[in-house]
């Protein structure tokens, strides 16, 4: 029974160790931080589109109902035409269902959806406005460890007014800290982040974007601050050409609360 007790002890602090070396940049988190917990976080992002190009202040906050279930909103102001105009509005709902700790490593597995909502303007482009309502379901899983950590996530965007928005989305991201494990958090991690969405064919041909983006963060107490730059490997929309991304630059803190 003590030997017991001291590994639930071991397993649980250092799962506070690895969960306070910061969640990953682009990539969303299944990690919970507890009950009656959340994270308050804003950034700006420099979107250069083939069609548009704008900028974005986004405003997020999600709350922990309990160990499992957290709720979030986002808030997109963008800078677009030399006007201030709000983007589309959208909330989130999360399910943490897996989760496993042991000694210098935590794995978690969540399902998520998220809807949109077309308080933008009527563009056909992610965030500065897509025109019609838009729902997203997914999963989204982490393997944190001492010495690196590797979060992914597989999901789909549906537009039901208008399904040839519809796409595939697969994530994939790999953090790696460069300073010595502590609790409170004092960590430097650098990201490499990946995303591939896959469109609807058009006219007998395939429709997709692959992008890479490096980032770097640091993560002080309950303080986190991001940089990252998202550039394609190899993108092919015809008519999505909202879609097609030249680069995106993000910076941005968030705090717990």
């Amino acid at each position: 029974m003590l030997q017991k007790s001291l590994w639930s002890i071991v397993c649980l602090v250092l799962t506070k160790v690895l969960i306070a070396q910061g969640p990953p940049i682009l990539l969303d988190k299944p990690i919970m931080l507890g009950a009656n917990k959340g994270t308050l976080r804003s950034y700006i992002k420099i979107n250069d589109m083939k069609p548009f190009d704008f900028n974005t202040l986004m405003v997020e906050a999600d709350y922990n109902l309990s160990n499992q279930i957290a709720f979030g909103v986002e808030i997109p102001i963008n800078h677009f035409s030399d006007k201030i105009n709000l983007g589309d509005l959208s909330i989130m709902g999360k399910y943490q269902f897996y989760k496993k700790d042991g000694i210098g490593n935590s794995t978690r597995i969540a399902v998520k959806a998220k809807q949109m909502f077309p308080t933008g303007k009527k563009l056909e482009t992610m965030v500065l406005g897509m025109g019609h309502a838009m729902s997203y379901v997914g999963l989204a899983g982490a393997r944190e460890s001492l010495k690196l950590g590797v979060q992914s996530e597989l999901g789909y965007y549906f537009a039901p007014s208008n399904n040839h928005l519809n796409f595939l989305s697969a994530k994939l991201g790999f953090g790696l800290p460069l300073l010595k494990p502590s609790y409170p958090v004092n960590q430097l991690n650098l990201y490499l982040e990946s995303e591939a969405n896959f469109a609807q064919s058009h006219l007998g041909e395939s429709q997709y974007g692959i992008y890479l983006a490096p980032g770097i963060q640091y993560a002080k107490g309950i303080y986190t601050f991001d940089f990252s730059y998202q550039f394609p490997v190899a993108q092919n929309f015809h008519n999505l050409i909202s879609y097609h991304k030249n680069s995106a630059v993000l910076l941005g803190a968030r705090i717990i609360i």
